[in-house]
């Protein structure tokens, strides 16, 4: 990333070589300041504490752990964890440097991401003008894919990885890296079930391939050996029946699985990022349309990015990191014919040399931000924002249990079970948490979700799996109803969640 974003002016002027090499330096630092600031997020996830859980429970037990221990209600047998290597090394980090060793280690993912999509775009040709400024319009994908701590960081920068990977053997016909692609699918699918985000690349670089009547066969084998060293897992075969159930299955009440307009009507996502995604995509239309573009494979693999990404919210990011690889050459392109006709006007002269001044201002006002975000932490809020958007944790109601010795089967908030489990397992067991389809059979998901949301039939799951304790979302639909049972008795209240036991 060191040549990231250097003007043409700059570029075209003679000037001292130390000088040029200050302005690369001072730019890529700039660049580099920004993406930490998009990345710097403290807030803590609710899958974190799952992860956590098992990391504890892989540690401290001497068998691995095939059956789950945490829930009340019934469970699926074996408990296939999708995620659990990343529980294994998140733990062992988590209690060893605490929030700012998570931290880190999504940083580095984070931008190694982007510095392989910067490698991308310039393998291709791209210089680095064109390469460093689409990486800024597409730089939110740091946002939103490493905000929170997450399995999801591991996600996303080995897609960055296969990206570069396969994009190289393709433009060079040299093959014999592709097998590392296929080596690197069993750390993948044991961290992350997004590994077939990775193998549904290999396959559309396969038949876009094909489709041009180039050498498509190196994909094609890389396909299949990336797929059979899958099964080297814990589960073996059962893991991909967990996998085939998990990607067939609905989600309607998981937010980051709804689609845009689903999101957009429900309040997830609002006018700002349809525009920030409308714009990329036009950005990218008018450029493939002026360039009159053939690439099948690059196209290919937009076009399946771009329908997953308006399916589902989550996928979003893989559009972007395409996009951030592949259309920098475009728009190289663009610039290099037009660059003579961009009107130079005199005044910006003496702006140029102030740019040292410049730039120290504005890198200052950067890391300033940055630090104002407590990047090395680990925030765990206890209470709402005002507009209800932001996660949080029933702190208050943890500690009351903890306090007053309760104990027992504990009916939670979806979004806070992980939490509950990390902090009050042995004393209580769940139902339900975000490990959802990998623990949980679907009927009694479906019962719990008609509970939380006060359907119909919401007393069924408290008379098929009765808990001790119930811990909820005071805003919730389900609230109301409860307050009003005689048989529940509420004993703790926030202004984020509302703990009750059973009437006397």
């Amino acid at each position: 990333m060191a040549n990231l974003l250097i003007s043409q002016s700059l570029l075209t002027e003679k000037r001292n070589p130390k000088t040029q090499n200050g302005i690369k330096w001072a730019i890529t630092a700039l660049m580099v300041m920004v993406l930490l600031n998009n990345l710097g997020g403290a807030g803590a996830d609710p899958d974190l504490w799952g992860y956590l859980a098992f990391g504890r429970l892989f540690w401290e037990t001497p068998e691995f752990p095939y059956r789950d221990i945490f829930a009340y209600v019934p469970t699926l047998d074996p408990w296939i964890y999708h995620e659990w290597l990343t529980g294994v090394l998140f733990s062992p980090i988590y209690q060893a440097l605490g929030a700012p060793g998570l931290q880190f280690l999504k940083y580095g993912f984070g931008l190694g991401a982007a510095v392989l999509v910067y490698l991308t775009a310039r393998l291709r040709g791209a210089g680095p003008l064109s390469a460093g400024l689409v990486l800024v319009m597409v730089q939110l994908f740091t946002n939103m894919g490493y905000s929170p701590v997450r399995a999801q960081i591991f996600t996303y920068a080995f897609f960055a990885l296969s990206l570069y990977g396969l994009e190289r053997a393709r433009l060079t016909g040299n093959w014999r890296g592709l097998w590392l692609l296929a080596a690197l699918q069993i750390l993948w699918c044991n961290l992350h079930g997004g590994f077939l985000a990775g193998l549904g690349l290999i396959a559309l670089y396969a038949l876009g391939e094909a489709l041009g009547r180039r050498p498509w066969l190196p994909f094609g084998a890389l396909l299949i050996a990336a797929t059979l060293v899958t099964l080297i897992n814990p589960y073996g075969l059962e893991y991909w029946s967990y996998i085939f159930r998990a990607v067939s299955m609905p989600r309607p009440e998981i937010t980051e699985w709804a689609s845009m307009l689903t999101a957009y009507r429900r309040g997830l996502i609002g006018e700002g990022e349809v525009l920030y995604l409308f714009i990329i995509i036009t950005f990218t239309g008018m450029l493939a349309w002026w360039a009159r573009w053939r690439e099948i494979t690059p196209i290919l693999v937009l076009a399946v990015t771009l329908f997953l990404g308006v399916k589902h919210i989550r996928h979003q990011v893989f559009f972007l990191l395409g996009v951030g690889a592949y259309v920098p050459r475009l728009f190289a392109a663009f610039l290099e014919k037009f660059k003579g006709e961009i009107p130079v006007f005199p005044g910006l002269k003496p702006l140029r040399r102030c740019f040292p001044f410049l730039a120290a201002a504005v890198l200052a006002g950067l890391c300033l931000q940055f630090a104002g975000k407590a990047p090395f932490s680990l925030e765990i809020p206890a209470y709402p924002k005002s507009n209800g958007h932001r996660t949080y944790y029933p702190v208050g109601a943890a500690a009351y249990i903890l306090e007053h010795g309760l104990s027992g089967s504990l009916l939670v908030d979806f979004n806070w079970g992980e939490y509950a489990i990390w902090t009050l397992y042995p004393r209580c067991r769940v139902a339900i948490d975000g490990r959802y389809e990998t623990v949980y059979p679907d009927p009694v998901c479906r019962a719990y979700f008609d509970f939380l949301y006060a359907r119909l039939d919401w007393r069924r799951f408290l008379e098929e799996f009765p808990p001790d304790l119930v811990l909820i979302d005071p805003r919730s639909p389900v609230y109301s109803l409860l307050s009003g049972d005689s048989a529940w008795r509420q004993v703790y209240a926030d202004t984020g969640c509302a703990l009750f036991v059973p009437g006397q």
